[in-house]
């Protein structure tokens, strides 16, 4: 007997013509659009992500292994540099060579030091002879 109930409000309730408020099933489709818009970008931009990750990670890798080969490379060229003077001769000679290059250098930096003395006493001397005047 319930069942006979139900499928007469069920009936009843097909035969009724229901309204919708005006605007309803348009204002319903664009959310169910916007939904779907929202999971299609989601699942299309999962797998660019991921290929954007590995991308990124070997990019990394080959960095790190050409930064490795290059300190290798010139750790080996200074090690070579460090032995290049086995012959004592012309070691004396590089060294003499530099040495000159040092004292030159600070010859030069010593003569403008004084240069610079003479000019801060003459500075001196116009000052203290125009504040005694």
């Amino acid at each position: 007997m319930n069942d006979k109930k139900i499928d007469e409000l069920i009936n009843k309730a097909l035969q009724e013509e229901q309204t919708l408020p005006e605007g309803l099933s348009h204002r319903l489709e664009e959310r169910i659009d916007a939904w779907a818009a929202t999971e299609e970008k989601k699942t299309r931009s999962l797998p660019r992500r991921r290929t954007l990750y590995w991308l990124s990670g070997i990019a990394a890798s080959i960095l790190l292994c050409i930064g490795f080969f290059q300190y290798e490379a010139s750790y080996q060229a200074h090690n070579r540099l460090s032995d290049t003077y086995t012959n004592p001769e012309e070691a004396a000679v590089a060294a003499e060579k530099a040495l000159f290059l040092l004292s030159h250098n600070l010859n030069k930096g010593i003569s403008q030091v004084n240069n610079a003395g003479q000019e801060i006493d003459k500075v001196n001397n116009i000052l203290s002879k125009y504040l005694n005047d």
